[in-house]
C-alpha cells in the first residue's frame, strides 16, 4: 500500500508506448489513482508524442519505451527535454543491455525500469521519480553501478582529434550513426571511420563503454 505521503501530489502522465497491449495496461491495470497520478497523454509514436506536446500538453512525468516505430526512443527524451526540461523521463522499456540502458541515462532518462516491474512497483518508481529520485530496475541498477566500478577500460588511451570528440559527443547523447552524419555534413561511412577509431583510441568495443569511458575522463560536455 502507498503511502499518504505519496497521496499529496498529483502527478501527470505521458505515455508512449506502440505495443497495443501494453498501452493498454498501462492505461488500465496500473493503478495510478491509489499515488494521485493521471494519464493525461498516451501516445504509440515519437511524431504522435511530439505533436501532442507541442500543441500545449503538460506532464510531469513521461515513461517512453526506446524500440518506438518511427524513430528511437532515446530521440523523442532528447527532444522532450528540450520542450519542457521540468519534466521527468522514464524508460520503460524490455531492452536491459547496456547501449540501451546508458544510451537513455545519456539522452535525459532519470530512470529506467523494465516492463516486468507490477503495478504496484511502477506507481511508486513514478513517485519516486516525480520527487526527484532516480528508480531503476534491480537488475539494471547493478549494471550501471558495475560498469561505474570496473577500471575505465581508457586510461592512457590516446588523444582525439575535434572531430573524433564532436562524433563522440553526439553518440554519447544517443544520436544514431545517420543522425551524426546529417548533423556533421559526413557520409555514414565516415562516421562508421570514426567511430572505429573513437574505440581503438579509448579501448573499448561497444557506445555503452565509450560513454562510459567519455563520462569518467570528461571528454564530453553535460547535456
Amino acid at each position: 500500500m502507498l503511502s499518504p505521503r505519496m497521496s499529496q501530489r498529483s502527478v501527470r502522465l505521458l505515455v508512449v508506448e506502440d505495443d497495443p497491449r501494453v498501452r493498454q495496461g498501462l492505461l488500465h491495470a496500473v493503478p495510478w489513482e491509489s499515488g494521485g497520478m493521471s494519464v493525461v497523454g498516451s501516445c504509440e509514436s515519437v511524431g504522435e508524442a511530439l505533436a501532442l506536446v507541442e500543441r500545449g500538453l503538460e506532464f510531469e512525468v513521461g515513461l517512453i519505451d526506446l524500440g518506438l516505430p518511427d524513430r528511437p526512443g532515446t530521440e523523442l527524451m532528447l527532444a522532450l527535454s528540450r520542450l519542457q526540461p521540468e519534466a521527468c523521463l522514464l524508460a520503460l522499456t524490455s531492452f536491459d543491455d547496456a547501449d540501451s540502458i546508458f544510451g537513455a541515462l545519456k539522452a535525459g532518462a532519470r530512470g529506467y525500469l523494465l516492463k516486468d516491474t507490477p503495478p504496484e512497483r511502477l506507481v511508486r518508481a513514478v513517485r519516486e521519480a516525480a520527487e526527484g529520485g532516480a528508480p531503476m530496475t534491480p537488475a539494471v541498477a547493478r549494471k550501471v553501478v558495475e560498469s561505474f566500478s570496473r577500471p575505465p577500460p581508457g586510461a592512457g588511451c590516446e588523444e582525439l582529434t575535434p572531430r573524433e570528440r564532436e562524433v563522440l559527443q553526439l553518440l554519447t547523447q544517443g544520436v544514431a550513426y545517420a543522425g551524426v552524419a546529417e548533423r556533421l555534413g559526413m557520409g555514414l561511412g565516415t562516421v562508421q571511420t570514426y567511430v572505429k577509431s573513437l574505440y581503438r583510441k579509448l579501448r573499448v568495443r561497444s557506445k555503452a563503454e565509450a560513454t562510459a569511458v567519455a563520462l569518467r575522463r570528461g571528454l564530453v560536455s553535460p547535456r
